[in-house]
C-alpha cells in the first residue's frame, strides 16, 4: 500500500561522505599544516601525518561501499543480501547513492525516502577529528568543512542544513568558530563525547594536570549565547590512532573480547555508551542547571534506553544531591524534557511503544547512507502499526527537532513512490523472503521454532 502524509518530516542525522571537495575549501596559507593534521586525497586518507585511516572513499572497502548504500527502498535484508554478491564495477556504482555526495541527488533521493528536510553531517570526520594534535591544524581543517557544508547546502536551499565541525582540542578554538559559524546561520555544532586528547569535554574545573587547564566552560556559555545546538554525536570503536588509555567506552567491549577487533565488538554497544556516559554525567553533575539555555541533541546513540536511564538517574541525583560540585534543582528527568532531544531511528519499536516518554523530546533519524539506515515510509508504518497517534507523529518526524533548531517547517514530500524501477539482476523481494529465512535461521526454520 502506497504510504502518504501530510506533514513535514525532518531528518535530524543524516549524513555526507566526507567528499574531497572539502579539502579544496582549505586556506592556502593552512594547506601544508592540514596536511600535517587531516588529509584526505583520492588515494589516503592520513591523521597527523602519519596514520593512514579509513576516510570513507571507496579504495577503503573491498567491495560497495557502506557509507553510502541506504537510500531509497533499500533494506536490512537486501543490503546483506548485496554483501554476499560479487558485483560488478557497474552495479557497485549503482547501489553508491550519490546523494551521499552531491546535494542535487540528495534532493531526489529525500523525495523517494519521505524526507522534507535533513540536517547533514559528515561521517569520518566525527570519528577522527577530535584526535588531531595539532589546533592550528584541527582548527583550519573545520573552517574549510564548514564553509564547504554552507555551500553544498545552499544548493538546495530550505531542504538541506549544516551542522558544524568544532576543533575540540582547544576551548577557545571550538568558541570563536561557534560565533563565526552561528553568524553564518548554522544551527548545529558537533562534539563526539569521547577523551581523544586527555580532556573529556564536561571538565569545568581545574585541575593540576596540565591537559585540563582549559576548561569546556567557554564553549557550554557560547553554545548559550548564540543559541547554537550543542550536539553530540558518537561513533563506534577503535580509536584512531593507539592508545594507551581507553578514549571511549565503547573500547570495553573491544578489549574483552575474543582477542580480535570484529564488527559486532566496535559497533554493538558503541554508539550507545557514549550516549549514556555523556548523559550520565550531565545529568548527576548538574550541568543544566548550569547552563540553563544550554541546547542539546543526542545523536546516533539509540533511544530505546532513555527512560530507564532519566529513572535511575532521578533516584540518584535525590540520593546523592549533597555531593555535586554544581548546584542544581531539576530532576534529570524534567532538565533533559526542557532542555534536550534525542534521536531514534526507524526500526526503535519500543520508541514508539513508549511514545508518551518521547513525544516532547524525540526526534527522527534516518541515518542515511549509512548500512543500518532507513526511510521515513517504514518509520511511519512502525508507529501506526503500534498506534502512535498522528499528532505525536509529527512531533516525533519534525516538530521537535525544528523548533530546537529554529528552523522552519517545509513540506514538499506527499506520497511514497508505488514503485522503484531496478535492474534485473538487483535482489527480488520474492527471492529475498525465501533466503532470509534460511539467513536467519540457518539450522532450519522448523528446528528453530521448536520448544
Amino acid at each position: 500500500m502506497t504510504h502518504k502524509k501530510n506533514f513535514p518530516v525532518f531528518d535530524c542525522d543524516a549524513h555526507i561522505n566526507d567528499p574531497l571537495d572539502i579539502w579544496d575549501y582549505v586556506e592556502p596559507e593552512y594547506r601544508d599544516l592540514v596536511k600535517r593534521s587531516y588529509w584526505k586525497d583520492n588515494k589516503h586518507t592520513v591523521l597527523n601525518g602519519r596514520t593512514e585511516v579509513i576516510g570513507g572513499e571507496n579504495y577503503d572497502f573491498p567491495t560497495y561501499n557502506p557509507i553510502c548504500i541506504a537510500g531509497p527502498g533499500f533494506n536490512k535484508k537486501i543490503i546483506r543480501k548485496l554483501g554476499q554478491m560479487p558485483l560488478t564495477p557497474e552495479q557497485i556504482d549503482y547501489v553508491e547513492h550519490k546523494g551521499a555526495m552531491k546535494p542535487e541527488a540528495r534532493a531526489k533521493e529525500m523525495d523517494l525516502m519521505g524526507i522534507d528536510q535533513v540536517l547533514v553531517i559528515p561521517t569520518m570526520t566525527v570519528a577522527h577529528l577530535p584526535f588531531v594534535e595539532n589546533i592550528d591544524g584541527a582548527s583550519a581543517f573545520c573552517r574549510a568543512y564548514n564553509n564547504w557544508a554552507i555551500d553544498w547546502c545552499k544548493k538546495v536551499p530550505g531542504r538541506l542544513y549544516a551542522a558544524a565541525s568544532l576543533p575540540v582540542q582547544s576551548p577557545a578554538a571550538a568558541a570563536e568558530e561557534i560565533r563565526r559559524t552561528a553568524k553564518l546561520g548554522i544551527k548545529v555544532g558537533l562534539i563526539r563525547p569521547i577523551d581523544a586528547r586527555g580532556n573529556y569535554p564536561n571538565r569545568l574545573i581545574r585541575t593540576a594536570d596540565a591537559a585540563s587547564v582549559a576548561t569546556y566552560d567557554l564553549v557550554f556559555r557560547t553554545f548559550q549565547e548564540t543559541g547554537m545546538v550543542l550536539g553530540i554525536h558518537a561513533f563506534p570503536t577503535p580509536p584512531s590512532e593507539p592508545s594507551a588509555t581507553v578514549v571511549t567506552p565503547g573500547e570495553f567491549i573491544m578489549r574483552a573480547g575474543e582477542g580480535a577487533v570484529r564488527p559486532p565488538d566496535t559497533q554493538t554497544m558503541s554508539f550507545i555508551y557514549e550516549g549514556m556516559t555523556w548523559l550520565a554525567q550531565v545529568f548527576l553533575s548538574g550541568l543544566l542547571d548550569r547552563y540553563p539555555k544550554l541546547k542539546m541533541a543526542i545523536f546516533e546513540c539509540n533511544a530505546t534506553w532513555l527512560p530507564a536511564l532519566l529513572d535511575h538517574c532521578d533516584r540518584l541525583f535525590k540520593l546523592y544531591k549533597r555531593e555535586r560540585l554544581f548546584p542544581a534543582k531539576r530532576l534529570p528527568s524534567e532538565a533533559f524534557e526542557e532542555q534536550c532531544v534525542i534521536s531514534f531511528e526507524s526500526d526503535e519499536t519500543p520508541v514508539f511503544r513508549q511514545w508518551d516518554r518521547f513525544q516532547k523530546t524525540g526526534i527522527w533519524a534516518s541515518d542515511a547512507y549509512h548500512h543500518d539506515a532507513a526511510d521515513a515510509w517504514s518509520a511511519l508504518k512502525e508507529m501506526d502499526d503500534v498506534g502512535v497517534p498522528v499528532e505525536v507523529q509529527k512531533r516525533l518526524m519534525g516538530e521537535n527537532a525544528c523548533r530546537m533548531y529554529g528552523i522552519e517547517q517545509k513540506l514538499f514530500v506527499r506520497e511514497a513512490p508505488s514503485v522503484l524501477e531496478r535492474p534485473t539482476w538487483f535482489p527480488k523481494e520474492k527471492d529475498l523472503s525465501i533466503w532470509w529465512e534460511k539467513e536467519a535461521y540457518p539450522r532450519g526454520r522448523q528446528q528453530a521454532v521448536k520448544p
